[in-house]
């Protein structure tokens, strides 16, 4: 199924970041979570869109993360703010459209890399990203390295011909029925192989789908088997 190509060992990397000229840094005394549950980058109009839940324990601490957050050079906009329940703590969608230009993400997708994991808390990003090679994962860390501190690196070789009889196994209890036939398609049309043989927006055509909505479903259904593989916890829970 997904990443089963000529090159089969894959690094799966792990690492907390202080990302000093981004928002997150100034937000170290605000007691917070920052759970990014999906993203976008337009690599064409340099920015990337981030999709997240913020849990803020009082509301003296959502104001003062709001008025960083909306101040920042990094953030280009708002797209939407909306309160998932009353009272505190208090857990909050937002939309963010960033810049990319200082964006780890960014960095990380010029690179073939694919996001599993952002969450940011009290001034640490903590982030997990698959990589197709030790030197693009070598590559990212120097890049993000010049704009903060990246501790805490855990590296995880992915061989997927060993992996291949757990994965289908479980595929049918992970993925949805569409999820499913779309990361068919996109394996048989060589989506992962490297380099790929089709690009996003033109399988986003072959399926009937908008680009963005191909990448979600994407990149959940190799959320959804990358956790189970490493039985990473779900930070939602």
């Amino acid at each position: 199924m997904w990443l089963f190509t000529k090159r089969s060992e894959y690094n799966y990397i792990e690492f907390d970041y202080e990302h000093l000229t981004d928002w997150t840094i100034k937000t170290s005394d605000i007691d917070h979570t920052f759970n990014v549950f999906n993203t976008y980058v337009d690599a064409s109009r340099d920015y990337v869109l981030e999709f997240a839940v913020l849990k803020v324990w009082s509301k003296a601490d959502l104001r003062r993360i709001m008025s960083i957050i909306s101040r920042h050079r990094n953030i280009k906009a708002i797209l939407g703010i909306k309160p998932l329940n009353y009272g505190y703590p208090k857990n909050i969608q937002i939309v963010l459209k960033g810049d990319a230009g200082d964006s780890t993400r960014y960095m990380a997708h010029v690179l073939g890399g694919i996001e599993v994991k952002a969450v940011y808390e009290n001034g640490i990003e903590h982030w997990g990203f698959i990589f197709p090679s030790k030197s693009s994962t070598s590559a990212f860390i120097d890049m993000i390295s010049r704009n903060g501190n990246v501790n805490h690196v855990n590296v995880d070789k992915i061989n997927i011909n060993d992996l291949m009889p757990a994965v289908m196994s479980k595929a049918l209890l992970l993925l949805s029925p569409r999820e499913l036939r779309i990361m068919r398609h996109a394996y048989r049309r060589g989506f992962f192989e490297i380099p790929r043989r089709i690009k996003l927006d033109e399988l986003a055509k072959e399926l009937g789908l908008s680009k963005a909505t191909l990448d979600e479903y994407i990149r959940n259904s190799l959320n959804k088997i990358i956790r189970t593989l490493f039985n990473i916890e779900d930070n939602n829970s």
